[in-house]
């Protein structure tokens, strides 16, 4: 008989993820079948999901005296019960290959077991039996069909050489002995065994774990098939671990140097071993779903079509730091830290030195750090001695995160965007590489916080919708109309690829979180109802742990609260992760100190603390102010009216209402707090141009402003509000002479704030009819701000200054500035 030409041969490799019970080895046949309909097709098999693993617990036992017959016993059952789901006259044969099988394997453990020990050669054995075993369940299925196939040996396959249990293929050698062994029975369907391959003496060869890929690959090569397809329980490669990022997505397309970057750094896609050959061969590669044979999946070939193409993650990875004077200028000493580490059996994932060559980093993995660092304080005990090394320590505990793309050397800016990113998810780098081809950037991170890391990078480079997740402290008239209003603009917003995700929502006794949700975020359509059903009482280190419990990147406090107990949980926010929006003043007037330690946190912790509405509700009076003081202007004076309770009740007095009547008036409009006197006093006044004066760069606490109570210290005693405004009829006649002495002058009487020659004052001003104070009344705010840049006509700000509304407009305002990057890209 000629032997066929090794030509329009498909070869398919499927995983053992895939392989659990009886309906996937049916699924198997069905897809088989499919794709072996035009033309002949080699399917290469692992083990049954978790075979391997057990052998490989089985030689352990063996080697240690353990109880390994009750693993050969399971790994019977569970093949035989899966033969006798077959029910056909095709099994009995394979029944006694699996048993001829299992009693191989239980004499090569029994051997292990009675030296203690095992060669390399015997392992190779024991770990290529799931291989062997699960084929045979395949090829038994496929006869009970009736389908054309043939059933491949291990010493039919491939060729290599090298390490029994890591074995590199022969290309060439290989192709002949395909070429021999399909030539002696030539069949449709031809089902091998991955993970094998014999030597050219004939002895047993695995190919390394997850050695079936590689073997798939170099059968693919052998036959010059025009693509390799991998079947696997996902969809294709994707751009991050759907386990770890929610929104990671499928990548229709990826070269093969991407696809070596992103296996070497812990992607579970492919075998990086697998890679070479087929990119040496330009044999493309398709990773599909079998659960979805249709789905185009993933391909992998040489063009790519994207710069930045997934994010991968390798945990379990310590670093070693080797620093000292005698490093710097020293020839050979790399060298001879590799030379050790090679001669240990010890693989150096990464490595980095310092420009200086005072230092380098070496990451290897976690469980074989004691023996690198015995294995170097050993070779360089010399030099430890002398100081010529000062130390050689580890870091343990890491994970490496890296982010590949072919195109990223012409892109700009990306490991200042991957840093910035990571940094803003309040996490630390230990080392950054980057590889001369610049296709990818590598990062070592504390590996508790590496799924942060990851979904943080993710969303810098992937993500098409921007998050702001919100946790509200205070639901009272202003929190209850931010709530309103966010509902009302998510569709606005998501034109803008952003949304709002409320996390949390507090009031001071009780805080409901969106755990109590299957969306993860609260429904603002009823969240009264659940706040008043679900939530449980709390504690600051309840809020502060929704940001690690939820994986948060970004996540603002949201502060609509009147409380100084809050306010002073800021720093602890910021130092935890979190931006703060606060329509609280308490903290900006607070001690200087305090003041500074907000600021200097804020910028420590790459968190933003955010306060528009401290003075003058909606109006961006701190924006306008800081950009004044950024531009390099100076402040020369300042007049402002910042009460809108206090500008309603002073306008009144223009039309000829008596004091007490104003006063009444306002609270009727709910201009005042429900105590009258906390305006009247002076002090909300004060507090915000002590906010202000602070922005201009002034130091000083509230005590330092000299402030003019509207009423008298202490007025009104302990009388009810309701009886404080009849009380109050004892001011009408002087406020009536203060006003009517204004008027003669052409002025009117304003409460307003000032600074002047470093000082600041608070008190009730006569003012002139040129003065851009004069008209504001009814509510409103105005601030007249002189500088070099403004005078002699100063920048006046006007508006209304009060009300829930635009309070919470104003916050509302502050938490999209909290958003790390434009979102229209």
């Amino acid at each position: 008989m000629n032997k066929p030409a090794l030509e329009n041969i498909g070869v398919h490799k499927i995983g053992g993820s895939t392989l659990r019970k009886l309906d996937d080895l049916h699924a198997c046949v069905k897809l088989i079948r499919a794709q072996a309909k035009e033309t002949t097709c080699i399917f290469v098999f692992s083990a049954l999901y978790g075979v391997t693993n057990q052998l490989q617990e089985a030689i352990s036992l063996a080697q240690s005296g353990g109880d390994y017959l009750s693993i050969i016993d399971e790994l019977k059952q569970r093949h035989l019960l899966l033969l006798e789901g077959i029910q056909a006259q095709a099994t009995g044969p394979a029944v006694d290959q699996l048993n001829l099988l299992l009693t191989e394997l239980k004499r090569m453990l029994e051997g292990a077991s009675l030296s203690g020990d095992a060669t390399n050669r015997t392992v190779a054995r024991v770990l290529g039996s799931g291989e062997r075993m699960s084929t045979l369940l395949v090829d038994a299925l496929l006869r009970s069909g009736g389908a054309d196939c043939r059933l491949l040996n291990w010493d039919e396959l491939l060729i290599a050489s090298g390490d029994p249990l890591d074995a590199f293929v022969d290309a060439e050698a290989s192709r002949q002995r395909l070429l021999e062994s399909l030539g002696k029975r030539p069949a449709n369907i031809i089902i091998a065994p991955g993970f094998v391959a014999a030597d050219a003496d004939g002895h047993f060869m695995t190919l390394g774990r997850n050695g079936s890929d590689y073997s798939a690959a170099c059968l693919a090569v052998a036959v010059n098939a025009g693509c390799c397809i991998i079947w696997k329980d996902v969809d294709g490669v994707f751009s991050a671990d759907p386990a770890l990022v929610a929104n990671a997505h499928l990548l229709p397309h990826i070269s093969y140097r991407e696809v070596l970057e992103l296996s070497y750094f812990g992607a579970k896609v492919i075998n990086a071993r697998a890679v070479g050959p087929l990119m040496a061969a330009g044999i493309p590669c398709e990773i599909r779903n079998i659960h979805s044979p249709k789905q185009a999946g993933t391909l992998i070939s040489e063009e790519t079509d994207q710069s930045i193409k997934g994010i991968s993650y390798l945990p379990d990875i310590s670093l070693i730091y080797i620093a000292g004077p005698g490093l710097r200028g020293t020839v050979g000493i790399a060298q001879r830290m590799f030379q050790t580490l090679a001669a240990a059996g010890i693989s150096i994932i990464q490595i980095v030195q310092s420009s200086s060559e005072f230092s380098i980093s070496l990451a290897v993995r976690d469980d074989q750090v004691e023996s690198a660092l015995n294995a170097l304080n050993t070779e360089f005990r010399f030099e430890l001695l002398h100081k010529q090394i000062s130390q050689i320590t580890s870091l343990q505990g890491q994970a490496i995160i890296s982010l590949v793309g072919d195109g990223m050397k012409h892109r700009r800016g990306v490991a200042a965007r991957l840093l910035s990113a990571v940094a803003a998810a309040s996490i630390n780098v230990a080392a950054i590489a980057q590889g001369p081809s610049e296709r990818a950037i590598a990062l070592v991170v504390d590996a508790n916080e590496a799924p942060l890391a990851i979904k943080a990078c993710h969303d810098e480079f992937f993500a098409d919708l921007h998050y702001l997740d919100v946790i509200l402290l205070g639901c009272g008239l202003v929190g209850s109309e931010l709530l309103q209003q966010i509902e009302k603009q998510q569709a606005l917003l998501a034109g803008q690829n952003i949304h709002i995700r409320v996390r949390a929502i507090a009031n001071s006794r009780k805080l409901l979180i969106s755990e109590y949700t299957a969306a993860r975020e609260i429904d603002l359509g009823d969240w009264q109802e659940q706040l008043e059903t679900k939530a449980e009482s709390y504690g600051w280190d309840t809020v502060i742990g929704i940001k690690q419990q939820m994986r948060l990147i970004n996540p603002t406090i949201i502060d609509c609260t009147a409380n100084k107990d809050v306010a002073e949980q800021y720093v602890k926010f910021l130092d935890a992760g979190f931006n703060v929006v606060a329509a609280n003043k308490h903290a900006n007037t607070l001690s200087q100190e305090y003041y500074q330690q907000l600021r200097q946190t804020g910028q420590q912790r790459f968190r933003k603390f955010l306060y528009e509405t401290n003075v003058g509700a909606g109006l961006p009076i701190i924006d306008t102010v800081q950009s004044l003081i950024r531009s390099g202007d100076s402040l020369r004076k300042f007049n402002g009216i910042l009460s809108g309770s206090l500008s309603l009740i002073f306008g009144l007095l223009d039309d000829g209402k008596t004091f007490s009547e104003a006063v009444a008036i306002a609270r009727q409009k709910g201009f005042t707090e429900p105590d009258p006197r906390e305006d009247l006093s002076g002090m909300d006044v004060a507090r915000k141009l002590l906010i202000i004066a602070r922005e201009t760069g002034m130091q000083l606490e509230l005590d330092d402003i000299a402030v003019e109570s509207v009423i008298p210290q202490g007025f009104g005693g302990d009388c009810t509000a309701d009886e404080l405004e009849i009380a109050l009829r004892e001011l009408d006649s002087d406020f009536k002479i203060r006003v009517a002495k204004a008027a003669k002058l052409g002025q009117v009487l304003r409460y307003v704030a000032q600074i002047r020659d470093g000082r600041c004052i608070v008190n009730i001003a006569e003012v002139d009819s040129t003065d851009p104070l004069n008209p504001v009344r009814d509510g409103e705010n105005a601030l007249a701000i002189y500088t070099d840049y403004y005078s002699p006509i100063p920048m006046v700000l006007r508006g209304y200054g009060a009300g829930a509304t635009v309070t919470a407009a104003g916050v509302f305002g502050d938490l999209l500035r909290t958003l790390r990057q434009p979102v229209l890209r």
